[in-house]
């Protein structure tokens, strides 16, 4: 069988609730969900936007979810093997112009 594929997305949501926003940043593939969901990058991308979700993006909330990878859109998500998450979420950040 082959490996069920997982991602994260990193999104930047007005704090209205509304569902009227932009991903960020989307990271994978993780072949198994704890390495996506725990101990992991959900994890640490959470602690890094600890406090400075509601400011980092300005109007906006960032926040990380978790879901399926649709593999065909593979080419819009980074692989987050071997490298520093945080550090590519500060680049996105940087890279949306907040």
């Amino acid at each position: 069988m082959e490996p069920a594929h997982y991602a994260l997305h990193i999104e930047a949501r007005k704090r209205d609730g509304s569902l009227d926003g932009y991903t960020l940043l989307r990271l994978g593939p993780y072949t198994q969900t704890r390495h996506a969901q725990r101990k992991w990058d959900h994890d640490r991308l959470t602690a890094a936007l600890a406090g400075q979700d509601t400011t980092l993006v300005p109007g906006r909330h960032v926040s990380v979810r978790f879901c399926p990878l649709d593999v065909s859109d593979h080419q819009l998500f980074t692989n987050p093997c071997g490298t520093d998450v945080v550090a590519l979420l500060n680049t996105a950040v940087v890279g949306s112009g907040a």
